[in-house]
Parts: C-alpha cells; structure tokens; sequence
C-alpha cells in the first residue's frame, strides 16, 4: 500500500510476550501508514475505506506486536457488534494466507495457528465499539506472533460484515520480517510471482500454507534474478490434505502443481536431519522444487519439464536448492553434507545416462540429477539450462539442443560427469 502524506500517524503498541531469542536481537516498527487527506464520499450500503495502519515490523523469533489498521465506514448503514449480518470484522484475505485461511502470524490456536486472541483462525479482529456509524473510523487492532524461523512473512486482511458482504478491497497486507537469532536481517522476499494464484483446501494447517508460499516466492525471486525471470503466465498452486490415495506429495502436470500435506514425504521428509536442515526447510524446499517444474513447462513445455528425466529433475533440484543457499535458508555445506549420504548410501547404481528415462529409487535419483545439473550450471549459469529449455520446447532433438546450449555432447558430459562423482563421493 502506498503511503499518503498526512500529519496523523498510526504507532503500533509491542507487546512483548517472551524474551527474544537472542540478547542482541531487538524487534523494531516501521513509521506508521497515514490516512488520506479528505474523507471518501459516502455509498448506499455497507462500504468501507482504508483509512491508515501502523508501520510494519522486525521482530525476533517468537515476539508479539499490536498492530493497528483503521478503516472508515462509507457507507450509509452502521456496523453493529455482536448482530449477524451487521458486525465488521477484518477476516484473512489472498494472497497469503489465503480467503478464510489460518495464517501463521496469528489466530486462535486452530489448525495450528498461533494463539493470539484473534476472534477465530481466519477473522483477526472485529470491530472495537459498539456502534460504528457512516462517516465514522473502526481502529481495529491484533496481535501478531513472529514465527521461530527467520524470513519474510505477510498477512493479507479484508474488512468484512460477518454473514452478509465482504468490503472493499484495495490490497491491505502486514508485511512482518522475522530477524536471526542474533538481530541479523535476512534476505527479504518478494511477495508471490504475478500470476501465481493458490487454492487451499479446508484444513490445510496455517505452518503448510506459509511453507508452501515460501517455498514459491525463494524459487521465482531466484529465477527473477539470474535465469532471465520467473513465469507471469497464469498456474495454479493447489494445497489439500488428502485421504491417504494420493501417490505423491508433491506433483506438477501443466501449469498447476499441487502438493498433498498428509502425504508422507510432506509430512516426514526424510531429508530433514542435524546436519542438514529441519523438516519446515525441506517443505518449503518441495514447494521451491514444483514451482521450478512450473517455470519449465512455461519456458519449453512438457519437453523441458518432463522430456529428459534427469535434466528436468535436477534442474528442479539445483535452481530449489540454489536459491534457498542463495537466501541464506541452507548452508552450501549442508547441502554437500545431504548430497554426499545420498549417493554413498544408494543400493543401486545408476548412470547419469540410464537416468533419461528410468528412475530407480534405490540409486536416490534427485541426488544423481542435482549434482549433473549443478556441474553443467557451474561453467555455463542459469541461463545456458533456460537455452536448452526453449531449444526443446521449439522442437529441437534434445541432445543436439544439448550440445547448442552447453557447448559440449552428452557422450563427453557423461564421461567428464562420473569422473566428477567419482571423485565427489571420496571427498571428505
């Protein structure tokens, strides 16, 4: 939202509920958003106008902040407290966490949101007074609680009148960075691609629906940076639990993808170890990964998504990867660490070129692929597997496509390639 110059400003009230996660780590707000200078006119109705909110926040892991949003009643009919059809409410709105969804910055308590007093997981606070007549300001306020892993987290909200209209809608968010352990700021992310649209089933848990958005903006911030950019074209984001049929966690077909939460490899993946990284980073790694599958199928459809198995994998792998390394979610030795178990701990053997079509698990294939794309992008960068892409999509045999965008045949890749792991797999 777009400040506007006024003389009022909107001071959000801290409210500290535990000590930070670090003595040096010390929350901060942002200068308070103002209202307009002149009062909207007035529409036969219910009607409301954004009217100013308070500044958005920096806080430590597990801190809690008052945030204030006001909003002025346009409209000809008054908002009455406890009547159905006419009390406001401010209810969770799209993009994050979603229409009616949970958000992971507050709620109460339900589908695994934070308790913070708000009337119910998907209405953060309801009008303050009794009446709120036309021409006159509702100053709701909320609590919000920082969640433990650092990053950027968003809150969308919509004024509502419970059991009869949603108000207007003019994009209001809370935008709330959550700082290291030790008062750090890490790397910001953007809010989610244009085009990008996410349908989130009933009893999604608000922590999934967060990973997931996360997962989705690391990968097209990363893309936007170094592969020439990440897909606008209009796709799909769809989030269930499922009934337990579900083959997949996680599966990409077009331009949609979808990921089922009580899916075993989302609920315990089994990438997630001491040395590694937490579960919560290997679901928001999942995300990244099918958000890449979405950006092939834009660049060079299914022959760039699904035509070579191990290319389109490994890229999957390797841009997912990169850019969390890249956001400081993963250490790079960390993901050596994961990558090097990997392929020592495979009961099968698979070479890179068995890999264009098979896809044994027992050879851990991800680790394989990863690493393949990750030696063609070394030398060569993002863009160079973004040649190949639009190369195959266009109709090119795709190792002649191979040879164009990397300068080399695959004969001579896969040779130089099992050299390279061989020596790989011995290093410390």
């Amino acid at each position: 939202m777009r400040p506007l110059l006024c003389a009022l400003l909107l001071v959000a009230t801290i409210a500290p509920a535990r000590p930070a996660a670090a003595a040096s780590c010390v929350m901060d707000i942002g200068p308070g958003i103002p209202p307009p200078p002149a009062a909207p006119a007035k529409l036969p109705g219910f009607h409301a106008t954004w009217y100013g909110q308070s500044g958005y926040m920096r806080l430590c892991p597990g801190d809690m902040a008052t945030a204030t949003l006001a909003y002025y009643n346009s409209g000809s009919l008054g908002w009455v407290a406890g009547r159905l059809g006419e009390v406001a409410y401010l209810g969770t709105w799209e993009s994050e966490p979603g229409q009616d969804q949970p958000s992971i910055l507050g709620g109460d308590g339900q589908l695994r949101s934070p308790a913070t007093a708000w009337p119910r997981y998907n209405r953060v606070a309801q009008q303050p007074a009794p009446y709120v007549g036309p021409g006159q300001v509702a100053w709701f306020q909320f609590t919000v609680q920082a969640p433990a892993n650092p990053g950027t987290y968003r809150l969308y909200v919509r004024p509502l009148i419970e059991g009869a209209t949603w108000l207007e809608d003019i994009g209001v968010f809370w935008q709330v960075l959550v700082l290291n352990a030790d008062g750090t700021l890490p790397k910001p992310t953007p809010p989610d691609p244009r085009g990008t649209s996410f349908h989130i089933d009933a009893g999604v848990t608000a922590p999934d629906i967060a990973l997931v958005h996360q997962g989705v903006q690391h990968a097209s911030a990363h893309l936007d940076a170094f592969a020439g950019g990440a897909r606008r074209t209009p796709s799909i984001v769809h989030v269930y639990v499922g009934d337990g049929t579900e083959r997949y966690c996680c599966l990409t077909i077009g331009d949609s993808f979808e990921i089922v939460t009580s899916n075993r490899a989302w609920a315990t993946p089994q990438a997630a170890a001491p040395d590694t990284w937490s579960a919560d980073t290997e679901r928001t790694e999942l995300a990244a990964h099918e958000y890449i599958h979405l950006w092939q199928y834009d660049v060079g459809g299914n022959p760039c998504m699904v035509g070579v198995r191990w290319i389109s994998e490994g890229m999957a792998e390797s841009f997912a990867y990169r850019s969390l390394v890249a956001d400081g979610v993963i250490p790079q030795a960390n993901l050596d660490v994961f990558t090097k178990r990997q392929l020592r701990t495979a009961t099968q053997q698979a070479t890179l070129q068995s890999l264009e079509v098979s896809w044994p698990a027992a050879a851990n294939p991800f680790a394989v692929s990863y690493l393949a794309v990750d030696r063609l992008l070394a030398t060569k960068g993002l863009l160079a597997i973004r040649d190949w892409c639009g190369r195959v999509g266009a109709g090119q045999d795709w190792r002649q496509a191979f040879a164009a965008a990397f300068g080399e045949s695959t004969a001579s890749f896969y040779s130089r390639f099992e050299a390279f792991r061989a020596d790989y797999v011995r290093s410390p």
